[in-house]
């Protein structure tokens, strides 16, 4: 078996000790010319490794403070539709939201392109959604009142609009679409995120039938959340 590069060693290293938990997210990892010192090797070496390893999303780097290993956000499956309250839940966090808006929604470029015909009967809600009191997603919303009347009364309190809506017409299909932007000014009072603090923003479609039921867009923070998945070639 041939012998293992400086790299891989290092990169093994490091991973290894994050892996077993002995390094846990946020902890600094020891100096590059502390490993220098440990792998007898070059600072070019040790360098390039942990940078391209930060690449990867293992680490993170700080400018005179060192490296860290890479704090964990929750994540989602992103094309998973779920309930926000359930996943906080699983994960063993504590979950509660704030119902920021709620009214019926006049006709408008984007109600008539989204809904077509249904455009001038539309609600819409924001919500924001906290886990372990922390805000995490802010999820405005735009439901069809054709297929789902009672929305208006719904107490938000009570249950997630999820719920209520897999409740009032069954989801059959769905569209997404995933973009990074920056919070408006109320989204970032909403959020309690600063101007230029990067976001996840999910845009997300459902049907019921042939009818489009809801419109949503779901803005995270970067930093508290990320979407990700697996793809098997050949599994259906």
């Amino acid at each position: 078996m041939p012998k293992k590069n400086l790299s891989t060693r290092i990169r093994e290293f490091i991973m290894t000790h994050i892996k077993d938990g002995t390094w846990p997210s946020g902890h600094k990892i020891p100096s590059e010319s502390e490993m220098m010192k440990l792998f007898s090797a070059s600072r070019m070496t040790v360098h390039r490794t942990v940078k391209e390893m930060a690449a990867q999303g293992h680490l993170f780097r700080e400018r005179g403070r060192g490296t860290f290993v890479e704090k964990d956000v929750p994540r989602s499956e992103l094309l998973n539709i779920g309930d926000i309250a359930e996943e906080i839940a699983e994960r063993g966090g504590t979950y509660f939201s704030q119902l920021k808006f709620l009214d019926r929604e006049p006709k408008s470029p984007l109600t008539t392109h989204v809904f077509g015909v249904h455009a001038g009967n539309i609600a819409r809600s924001k919500v924001v959604h906290y886990e372990n009191g922390n805000p995490l997603q802010l999820e405005d919303r735009w439901v069809n009142l054709d297929v789902v009347p009672h929305y208006l009364e719904t107490d938000f309190a009570l249950t997630t609009a999820h719920q209520l809506l897999m409740q009032a017409a069954p989801l059959q299909k769905a569209e997404h679409q995933l973009t990074a932007a920056l919070p408006t000014q109320e989204q970032q009072d909403f959020l309690k995120v600063q101007a230029n603090e990067p976001c996840l923003l999910l845009k997300r479609k459902t049907w019921s039938g042939d009818t489009i039921v809801s419109y949503a867009e779901l803005l995270y923070p970067a930093s508290r959340y990320s979407f990700g998945g697996v793809f098997t070639p050949g599994t259906k």
